[in-house]
């Protein structure tokens, strides 16, 4: 039985009538007749009552004109599906993210997505950068929003950002005053900073400009989140170098441009395996530049 025999039999019980229906799907009538009695043969008993004057349904042929009817709306609506899969109009998008990029980037992007691609299920997953790119190499991520330069030569990136040190500095501390900070006038504070498990660059980095300025760091308590590392800024227990957009988070700190810095504090970026662009990810991609259009690939 093929799908096009149950077209060319749901048509004919639909007009009763061997050249109309002949007509509708656009065969001979003689080809119409041998299709249906093909059918009639392979289930073994008659669909019509069949006279000179007139064609109507037998008892079976009423039944399976319900069921055929059915399969040809199943069929279609998966015919329909996978051409929207192909088109990227369907599927699921899992989109990876850090936790910077919820305070604006991650809301933007999924909106302007789904207004194009309503359809689509997006699911986002917090991990941090480096899991990301792991996720990204095995497949379990479509695209991610990382803080790092990325140099795996399998992936692809495309900047957003590159964002520079500032200070957080607790309420009432003395250079809470101050239009900007130099870098070697922190060398005696207390510091606080991210675990380098969870943000190995940021972590470096941050070290990094401290010894080029002369001093280490002295690192009094670590933090998972953002969130957390303001808010034991703002207890007075240290101070912090944070990237300029985390000053949003937290309005009673006084935040400050760190001057005598060579390096950015954070590079916001979309990362995403070369071989593995899906129509889905197409349509991300052309969104995301739309969105983002002045940085450079």
């Amino acid at each position: 039985m093929e799908l096009r025999q149950l077209k060319y039999f749901v048509t004919l019980a639909e007009e009763l009538h061997f050249g109309r229906a002949a007509d509708r799907v656009g065969i001979a009538q003689p080809a119409l007749s041998q299709q249906i009695r093909q059918l009639e043969q392979e289930l073994g008993g008659a669909l019509f009552i069949r006279t000179k004057r007139s064609v109507s349904l037998t008892a079976a042929g009423s039944l399976f004109y319900e069921e055929a009817r059915n399969l040809l709306h199943h069929a279609e609506r998966a015919v329909d599906k996978v051409r929207s899969a192909f088109s990227g109009m369907i599927g699921e998008l899992r989109i990876g993210f850090v936790e910077s990029a919820t305070w604006d980037i991650l809301p933007q992007v999924i909106s302007a997505y789904r207004q194009r691609y309503p359809e689509v299920q997006i699911t986002p997953c917090h991990l941090h950068s480096s899991s990301q790119i792991e996720a990204l190499l095995d497949g379990t991520l479509s695209i991610g929003i990382t803080g790092i330069p990325v140099n795996e030569p399998l992936l692809m990136s495309y900047s957003i950002r590159s964002e520079p040190f500032w200070v957080a500095l607790p309420p009432e501390h003395p250079l809470g005053n101050r239009h900007t900070v130099h870098i070697g006038e922190l060398s005696r504070e207390s510091f606080i900073t991210t675990n380098r498990e969870v943000g190995k660059v940021y972590y470096d980095t941050m070290i990094q400009v401290c010894m080029e300025a002369g001093f280490s760091p002295a690192i009094v308590q670590t933090a998972d989140e953002m969130h957390t590392l303001l808010s034991l800024v703002s207890s007075g227990l240290g101070i912090a170098l944070i990237h300029e957009s985390a000053r949003h988070l937290r309005p009673d700190l006084a935040y400050k441009p760190v001057l005598g810095v060579s390096q950015s504090a954070y590079r916001m970026s979309f990362v995403w395996k070369k071989d593995h662009i899906s129509p889905l990810l197409r349509g991300f991609l052309d969104t995301m530049q739309k969105l983002y259009p002045q940085q450079d690939h």
